[in-house]
């Protein structure tokens, strides 16, 4: 096995007796100095760095005071970069440098903004390797405009291959939700959502006796419900029709996850969006006709269709490497024609219809003269 120093994430470790301790010697500082004690030293969370000072509490007004938190506050933050930087430049000198060049995660996460669950670390991902969106209870609201800016950008810009909404038991958002209680706006606003997905699961949710377990399950059923409410936003239906057709295997991929802080498990729901409504249901989101699709990407050399900027936007946003260059001219110009070729068809189709109709309206005028 591998020492705690070797691993990139040793900077996070730090045993808890001694952290606790440093903590009970902070206070007990600063409690000693309150009542007019003179101290030779104070203790930091990450050891006793700083230097000799006399400190009495009593000589403080509320705003020195303040302040001194404040500054430790920062310098512990502070503090921590400087052994993060340290350590993954231990591990690679050039990691840096390495970052600078862009980003292709695979992976967008939708997780809840607790602070207990930060997406890297549960997963063991570097940074680089996935995005991140967080809000109170892992909710998907189609008018969460940051939401839908980041789901955009991540399938459009970055081309992520699977999509992760994770909730997590002791979630306060749900709790909130369960409890008769106006939470006022706009949390109350946010978290009737998950009363919502109460309301639809209601009868499963009753048949539950233990209070604990109804309230497992309705975390559950709240990551099932944003996971379909992923599915239904046009941007991905359009991105799965697209890859599903070219390599019939369709993405983003959407996954429903638990974390079990007590344990740091995470659990995976296996949602499926084929199964996860009802075919009457499903009809009512469905945005794109498979036929339909198949026939308008018949050219495989069709390019997926984006928003117009996305080429020009596409080194801004840093998504390849430095140096990588957009398609060539010729390439947008293609895409551009067939758009044109496509309209011309569909003209063309328009005209060949009425002049049938015409035809039609015509032999039914002489059935009508030849009967009177």
């Amino acid at each position: 096995g591998s020492c705690g120093c070797c691993s990139p994430r040793s900077y996070l470790e730090y045993p808890f007796p001694k952290m606790f301790l440093r903590r009970a010697l902070v206070l007990a500082a600063l409690a000693a100095s309150a009542q007019g004690f003179t101290i030779a030293r104070v203790p930091t969370l990450r050891g006793s760095r700083s230097a000799a000072v006399n400190v009495r509490m009593a000589d403080f007004d509320g705003e020195k005071l303040a302040s001194m938190i404040e500054k430790k506050n920062i310098d512990h933050l502070m503090e921590g970069n400087r052994v993060f930087r340290e350590s993954m430049l231990k591990q690679d000198k050039d990691y840096f440098s390495k970052m600078a060049k862009g980003q292709s995660p695979k992976f967008l996460w939708i997780g809840c903004s607790d602070a207990r669950i930060p997406a890297n670390e549960i997963l063991g991902l570097e940074p680089g390797e996935i995005v991140v969106h967080r809000n109170v209870a892992n909710q998907v609201v189609n008018t969460d405009m940051s939401l839908m800016a980041i789901l955009q950008f991540a399938i459009e810009y970055l081309e992520i291959e699977n999509i992760i909404v994770a909730g997590h038991f002791e979630c306060g958002g749900v709790k909130a939700s369960m409890s008769m209680n106006d939470h006022l706006a706009p949390l109350e606003n946010w978290v009737r959502q998950v009363r919502d997905v109460q309301r639809l699961h209601k009868a499963e949710l009753d048949s539950i006796s233990d209070p604990k377990a109804r309230e497992r399950r309705l975390i559950e059923l709240n990551v099932l419900e944003q996971c379909n409410n992923v599915y239904k936003e046009a941007v991905v239906q359009r991105r799965r029709t697209y890859t599903n057709l070219r390599t019939g295997f369709p993405k983003p991929r959407i996954f429903g996850f638990t974390v079990d802080p007590a344990t740091g498990e995470l659990n995976n729901l296996n949602f499926d969006p084929e199964t996860s409504m009802s075919p009457e249901v499903r009809n009512i989101y469905e945005l794109y006709d498979q036929k339909a699709a198949k026939e308008a990407y018949a050219d495989k050399d069709e390019p997926y269709k984006k928003r117009p900027s996305t080429w020009r936007l596409r080194r801004m946003y840093n998504r390849q490497p430095a140096g990588v260059e957009p398609p060539p001219e010729d390439f947008r110009l293609k895409s551009l024609f067939s758009k044109l070729e496509v309209e011309m068809m569909r003209r063309k189709e328009t005209e060949s219809t009425l002049k049938s109709a015409l035809e039609e309206l015509q032999e039914i005028k002489k059935l009508l003269i030849g009967r009177k």
